[in-house]
C-alpha cells in the first residue's frame, strides 16, 4: 500500500499499530511487557503553587491509597531550575567521578572483576540509585544480559509503581497490578533503591522552588512596568475607526506598555518610596538559593562566588562529609542489592564487594613544598618533576670552572740585583 506517496509493506504497518514505545523496549529478559503497562501516559506540566503542593503531599502519604503522581509532576518542574539542577549534579558528580574496584575479603583487588564493572551499565546504576535521594524509591530495570553486559539500565516511571504494595500498576491512579516482588520474570530484573516511603529531597525543594518562581515571575512583571517607560496617548478622538487605528499605532510602538486614554483624563503609576524595589525580589531569590544549596550540599560557599577563603575551607569539609555519607549508602546498595543480582545472572561476585577507589595521592600544592624542602638535600630526577606537575624541565648546564690565573709580580731591579748577590757571596762563602 502507499502512504503520502511512499510505498510501505503492509506488515509494518501491523507492527506500529500493535506495538507501542514500551513495548518495544521491553519485549526481552523477563522485561515488562504491554499486558503490564498497556499505554504510558506523559505527565503533563501545570502551573505549581503551595496549594498543589501541599496537596500532593497529603496523597503521597496516604496509607492505604498512596498516589505520588501529583508529586512527581510537580518533581518535574522543580528539576528545571538552574540552581537545584546545579547543586543535584554537583552532589551526583562527587559519586559519578570515583572510581571503583571489586575486591576480596582481604581487601586485595580483583582486577578481572573490577573489570566487569567499568562499564556504561554500572555508571548509569549508580547515577539511578543516588538519584533515590533527590526522588525517594526508584525501580531500576535492567536489559539483557549478554556476555556479562546489560543492555540498558533505566528507572521504571516512579508514577506506576506502589512500594508500599510492591506492585508495578498500569494507570497511575489504580492500587492494584502486578507484583514485581514475587513475579520471576520480573523480579529477577528489577533492583529497587531508597526507603518505600521516602518522598526524596525534592519533597523538601519544592517550597522554596515555588517562592523563587514566584519571585522571579514578580521581578519580571515589575521591570516590564517599570524598567521600560510606558507609552501614553492622550487623543478627544469620538470616531471609533480612527481611535482603534490611533491604538493600534500605540501597541506596535514597541514591547511596553501603553493607554490610551482622554485628554482630562489621568494615568499614575505609583512606585516604592525608596526606588529600590527590585531588591525585595532580589534578596528572595538570593535566599532560596542559598536555603536550596544548605539542602542539598550543606552549604553555600561551592556554588557562591562570593564565600571567603576561611569559611570556604568549612564547606567545603561539609562538602566532604556529604560525599562521605554517599559512598557509604551506595557501597550498601551495592552489598544489599547488586552484587546478590549480579550473582544472579552469573556474574561470580561470591565473595566479593565493590568499593570506591581511594586517592593517597597528595595535593599538587602540599607535595610541592614537600619537594622544594627535598631540593635543600637530595636531587630530584627530572623524569619526576615531569609527571608528577606536566612541566617540561631540562637539565641545568653547569658552567665549568677555569684554573685560577696565577699573577706574576715585577720584582725591581734593586731586588733582583741583592738576590743575585746574595747567591754569588753564598758561593764563594763570604760573609
Amino acid at each position: 500500500m502507499k502512504l503520502f506517496g511512499y510505498h510501505v509493506p503492509f506488515t509494518q504497518v501491523t507492527n506500529l499499530v500493535e506495538k507501542t514505545p514500551v513495548e518495544a523496549i521491553t519485549t526481552t529478559g523477563g522485561i515488562f511487557d504491554t499486558k503490564t503497562i498497556p499505554y504510558q501516559l506523559t505527565l503533563s506540566r501545570q502551573k505549581q503553587d503551595l496549594a498543589t503542593w501541599r496537596a500532593a503531599l497529603i496523597h503521597a502519604e496516604n496509607i492505604k491509597f498512596p498516589n505520588r503522581t501529583e508529586l512527581y509532576r510537580l518533581y518535574k518542574d522543580v528539576v528545571d531550575d538552574a540552581h537545584i539542577f546545579g547543586a543535584m549534579t554537583a552532589r551526583k558528580n562527587q559519586m559519578l567521578s570515583s572510581e571503583f574496584m571489586v575486591v576480596d575479603n582481604n581487601d586485595i583487588e580483583n582486577e578481572e572483576k573490577t573489570a566487569l564493572i567499568k562499564a556504561e551499565w554500572f555508571i548509569e546504576f549508580v547515577s539511578l540509585a543516588m538519584d533515590s535521594i533527590f526522588y525517594g524509591y526508584s525501580a531500576i530495570q535492567f536489559v539483557d544480559n549478554i556476555d556479562n553486559q546489560f543492555r540498558e539500565v533505566y528507572a521504571i516511571p516512579r508514577e506506576y509503581i506502589k512500594q508500599e504494595l510492591g506492585l508495578v500498576v498500569p494507570n497511575p491512579a489504580q492500587m492494584t497490578g502486578k507484583s514485581y516482588l514475587e513475579d520471576p520474570m520480573i523480579k529477577d530484573w528489577i533492583i529497587g533503591v531508597g526507603g518505600k516511603r521516602d518522598l526524596g529531597l525534592l519533597a523538601k525543594l519544592a517550597p522554596l522552588y515555588i517562592w523563587k518562581k514566584n519571585a522571579e515571575t514578580a521581578w519580571a512583571d515589575y521591570t516590564e512596568i517599570y524598567g521600560i517607560p510606558m507609552r501614553l496617548g492622550k487623543t478627544n478622538l469620538r470616531d471609533q475607526e480612527t481611535r482603534e487605528l490611533f491604538i493600534s499605532m500605540m501597541r506596535d510602538m514597541g514591547k511596553g506598555g501603553y493607554a490610551v486614554v482622554g485628554k482630562d483624563d489621568i494615568v499614575e503609576i505609583i512606585e516604592a518610596s525608596n526606588g529600590s524595589s527590585y531588591q525585595v525580589f532580589d534578596m528572595l531569590i538570593d535566599r532560596m538559593n542559598s536555603e536550596i544549596s544548605k539542602l542539598i550540599l550543606g552549604q553555600t560557599s561551592t556554588m557562591d562566588e562570593k564565600a571567603h577563603v576561611g569559611s570556604a575551607n568549612v564547606h567545603e569539609r561539609v562538602l566532604h562529609e556529604f560525599a562521605e555519607v554517599d559512598e557509604r549508602f551506595i557501597c550498601s546498595v551495592f552489598t544489599k542489592h547488586l552484587i546478590p543480582f549480579l550473582n544472579q545472572h552469573g556474574f561470580g561476585f561470591e565473595g566479593f564487594h565493590i568499593k570506591v577507589k581511594e586517592d593517597d595521592e597528595l595535593d599538587l600544592e602540599v607535595k610541592s613544598k614537600i619537594d622544594l624542602a627535598l631540593l635543600e638535600y637530595y636531587d630530584i630526577p627530572v623524569e619526576y618533576i615531569m609527571e608528577t606537575y606536566g612541566t617540561p624541565v631540562i637539565p641545568k648546564a653547569i658552567p665549568v670552572s677555569e684554573p685560577p690565573i696565577i699573577k706574576k709580580t715585577k720584582k725591581k731591579a734593586k731586588d733582583i740585583k741583592n738576590s743575585i748577590q746574595n747567591d754569588l757571596d753564598n758561593l764563594y762563602g763570604i760573609e
